[in-house]
């Protein structure tokens, strides 16, 4: 992949994510952490979403939420909320630098829209290697709230490193066949 696509990439993503900032309020500055919520999820899977929302404020990054009204289960204090549409899924897929990812996500379609998954081990990603330079996406080993606060650490600090997060973009836009982009 050619290292031009992905810059333009990932200056539209800055647009993009300029854009939503200003809409729903919050610093631009800051990774955008996206979390695409629906109805698959269990009881058990919200609590464990509450445990991991506690410490997701202490890792400095912008969280917004794409959810249907159905958040009864949830206690989402310091995340922005935003109303499932069509176009909000659009919005939050080109402005998301990273996503905290659930079965039923479509990993494939955020690897294409540069969003870099935090992820249960899954076919189509790989573990980012910071030494082998290898990877497009931040694996937890299990399906607890510790491993997945985890994997948003790494994901968190690897973003502090504008190569390195270009190259997992790189990575991740090779591994789902888009070398037009």
């Amino acid at each position: 992949m050619p290292n031009t696509a992905v810059g333009k990439l990932l200056k539209q993503k800055k647009t993009a994510k300029q854009t939503l900032a200003k809409k729903m309020s919050f610093s631009c500055k800051k990774p955008l952490l996206g979390i695409f919520l629906d109805n698959e999820l269990t009881r058990q899977n919200a609590e464990k979403i509450n445990i991991i929302f506690k410490g997701i404020t202490a890792i400095d990054v912008e969280v917004v939420i794409l959810a249907d009204s159905n958040l009864e289960n949830f206690s989402m204090s310091n995340m922005i909320i935003l109303p499932y549409s069509r176009q909000n899924r659009k919005l939050l897929l080109e402005s998301a630098d990273m996503s905290l990812s659930f079965p039923f996500s479509d990993i494939e379609e955020m690897l294409l829209h540069g969003v870099i998954p935090i992820s249960i081990s899954r076919p189509e990603i790989i573990d980012y290697n910071p030494n082998h330079e290898t990877g497009n996406s931040f694996i937890f080993k299990e399906d607890d709230p510790w491993y997945i606060f985890a994997a948003l650490v790494r994901a968190r600090e690897t973003f502090r490193f504008p190569y390195d997060w270009k190259h997992i973009v790189r990575e991740g836009l090779s591994s789902v066949g888009n070398v037009n982009y």
